[in-house]
């Protein structure tokens, strides 16, 4: 069992009534499968974990939901279908939103360290993904979590390198601490109403800067241009949607910002190689 939430049952669990656990809604679900030590919690909205920092180097999926991490100054937004590489040792804190969330999460054991330390890989740097292949293969790793047999544990085995091969070619890290803070409202804005349509002119005439200034300077902090970064917000949104919940496609299109399910269904093909009704055959966790 993962010595960290070892550490965090005995702080919101010991002595605590059964009825009193159920009704905060905070639960915990553990196994290990293939030397991986797999945990899955449900957290009611709003709630927080303090800063801590884990023994072991993990990766978590949200199922469901969405939090924001904080470390080190930073601070980054998780959504549904986020994969997120958190390297040991390394202090955060979380605190979920509104709707709450469920994640999953993933602790590398010792053997599992010295075989990426042999292979080359170093993974030092927390990272994060979002909807696209790693969010496809950590759906598929609950999978085999929800639902073990005979081979699950070759099953999470390959999925599990397929997930740390993809992160040690991951281009991105945590940001937001190095941020301006007129830079980092702006990629507040595009979080907090990724469904609206929101023009360049006005981005920047909430955070008081020229437009072109606004446009160089996102693109060269975040590789993307701010339409770009919104709809994978709006994306990646939607695979959550798909994944877990049994909303239409209609109305997961209406929710995400799209114009209409056709428009929803070409964007996100695009963005993930896969048609809604075929991503949502193959993944969903509901």
């Amino acid at each position: 069992m993962a010595r960290q939430f070892r550490h965090l049952r005995a702080q919101y669990y010991d002595g605590e009534p059964a009825r009193a656990r159920a009704l905060r809604g905070y639960h915990l679900k553990e196994q290990e499968i293939a030397g991986l030590i797999t945990t899955e919690t449900s957290h009611p909205p709003r709630f927080s974990i303090p800063s801590h920092s884990h023994d072991l180097p993990s990766f978590y999926l949200v199922l469901e939901g969405a939090l924001t991490e904080f470390s080190g100054g930073a601070e980054c937004d998780h959504g549904a279908c986020s994969v997120v590489f958190t390297p040991a040792g390394h202090i955060h804190r979380n605190t979920f939103h509104d709707g709450g969330g469920r994640c999953f999460l993933v602790e590398l054991t010792a053997p599992w360290a010295e075989r990426l330390d042999t292979a080359g890989v170093t993974l030092r740097t927390p990272l994060v993904a979002g909807a696209g292949e790693l969010a496809r293969l950590g759906l598929r790793l609950h999978r085999e979590f929800r639902h073990a047999d005979s081979a699950s544990g070759l099953a999470a085995e390959g999925l599990a390198l397929e997930i740390l091969a993809g992160f040690a070619r991951h281009p991105g890290f945590l940001r937001g601490g190095d941020l301006p803070g007129w830079l980092l409202r702006v990629r507040d804005l595009l979080h907090d109403r990724f469904a609206e349509r929101l023009g360049l002119a006005e981005l920047a005439g909430e955070v008081g800067v020229h437009p072109v200034h606004l446009a160089r300077a996102f693109r060269k902090r975040f590789r993307l241009t701010p339409g770009e970064y919104q709809r994978r917000l709006r994306v990646a949104h939607a695979t959550g949607q798909l994944a877990t919940t049994r909303s239409t496609l209609a109305e997961i299109a209406l929710s995400a910002g799209f114009a209409d399910q056709a428009h929803f269904s070409r964007v996100f093909k695009d963005a993930t190689g896969w048609t809604p009704a075929k991503f949502r055959a193959t993944f969903s966790v509901g």
